[in-house]
């Protein structure tokens, strides 16, 4: 992504990490209710899309848990998903933190 970044251009990465920040937090719930709905299409649809998202950005730990968490909506099974939602919410504050920590620090430059 910093690679794509032109002189005098708005900061790219800032842009991509605003917008992760922003629709992340939206998945994770949607992936907290399809836990507490019991609904595997929409817990494997959400973590897949989590999942694809955060491994662009590197969120390693958040994509480890979104692929566990998808594996089981196409399994139609909710047996560990709470312990994993639990698992996959400090990975992604995580990776959150991290990610605010840089946009502040590049719009401080």
């Amino acid at each position: 992504i910093r690679a794509l970044q032109r002189p005098g251009r708005p900061d790219i990465l800032a842009k991509v990490l605003s917008a992760y920040l922003e629709d992340s937090r939206v998945l994770v719930e949607d992936i907290r209710t399809a836990v507490n709905t019991q609904d595997p299409d929409a817990l494997a649809k959400a973590a897949h899309r989590l999942k694809s998202s955060s491994a662009q950005l590197g969120a390693l730990a958040t994509v480890a848990h979104c692929k566990e968490l998808e594996h089981l909506g196409h399994l139609g099974r909710f047996d560990g998903a709470p312990g994993l939602l639990a698992q996959l919410t400090d990975a992604h504050q995580a990776a959150c933190a991290a990610m605010t920590s840089e946009i502040l620090q590049r719009t401080a430059a």
